[in-house]
């Protein structure tokens, strides 16, 4: 799995999109990077040890993984702070590196966020971006989840996974709303304020729905299960080239675009448009999407009926 994933970041199968970015990017080490929504700190930690940076600063809104984040940091020179992503405010062109690891997809007011990163690098600087960027809410299109089926059922009893279950909406907006509440939007927002340099897709969209939580696939490695771990990617692979499913990991490098935060108006427009999709939503318990809204209703006065005919 490592392998596949570097192959299609790197075109290497055994570096890491770190020792690639470091190679291509960082001969010498930036002077101040940003590392968003951090949690524990693990990748700032992780990104100094390698010498991507002289120092780093970083943000999360809870306080003790913020904590744990201070305490871990162990002499490294690292800056934390309190901040929610949704209402983050930074200085203009204080960074020369931005990093963000799988923490774009929980952004709500992502168009806002995209454009204060923009604001916060400096002319010529870098944002680094790896993550989910599938569905919202892993709310998988009939065709792609159908082919999902398709693969499952071509593998052994044993490494099949059971239950099968489509992500459902209103158990996903229960468990965390902000997972992956805008994750389709984040090439679309970044690419706003932001001039792509190269973009590197992992696909997932047939594995990583078949090996998540797959207890089949849980225990020690065999010969038999690296051979169908292996089916699934090359399944993995030939899906999404061919376009049947979207790729629903990413990794890409991109650079400032200061020109866009001078067209005031359409910078206005841009922000007023996700204030009323966040409005919309706020009135339809988070759902954004009309023919989501009509589905989890449907979904509630079935569910509602069954209950009562119990009772």
């Amino acid at each position: 799995m490592q392998q596949y994933i570097c192959e299609n970041y790197t075109g290497d199968k055994r570096k890491w999109w770190i020792a690639d970015f470091k190679q291509r990017y960082c001969q010498q080490p930036f002077e101040h990077a940003l590392v968003i929504m951090c949690g524990n700190g693990w990748v700032e930690r992780g990104l100094y040890d390698q010498g991507i940076a002289k120092k780093f600063s970083a943000f999360d809104y809870l306080d003790d993984l913020l904590d744990h984040a201070r305490e871990a940091r162990d002499g490294r020179d690292i800056h934390y702070f309190q901040a929610d992503a949704n209402t983050l405010e930074l200085n203009a062109n204080r960074y020369d590196l931005i990093v963000n690891v799988a923490a774009m997809h929980h952004v709500q007011y992502i168009n806002r966020m995209c454009r204060m990163l923009c604001h916060a690098l400096k002319p010529g600087g870098v944002f680094v971006n790896t993550d989910y960027i599938g569905p919202h809410r892993n709310q998988y299109s009939l065709g792609h989840w159908s082919c999902i089926k398709q693969v499952n059922r071509q593998l052994p009893e044993q490494f099949r996974k059971k239950p099968l279950n489509k992500p459902h909406l209103g158990t996903m907006l229960n468990m965390d709303a902000s997972e992956a509440i805008h994750s389709e939007l984040t090439f679309k927002m970044i690419s706003r304020y932001f001039d792509i340099v190269e973009r590197h897709d992992t696909n997932g969209g047939i594995a990583y729905p078949i090996l998540n939580n797959n207890y089949g696939f849980s225990k020690e490695l065999t010969p038999e299960m690296n051979q169908w771990i292996d089916f699934l990617l090359e399944k993995d692979r030939d899906y999404t080239v061919s376009k049947k499913v979207p790729p629903l990991f990413s990794y890409f490098i991109a650079k400032p675009n200061k020109q866009s935060l001078l067209k005031t108006r359409q910078v206005e427009l841009h922000q007023l448009m996700e204030n009323a999709r966040e409005a919309v939503a706020s009135r339809r318990n988070g759902i954004y999407y009309w023919q989501d809204y009509v589905k989890n209703r449907v979904d509630r006065f079935i569910r509602h009926r069954v209950q009562k005919h119990k009772v």
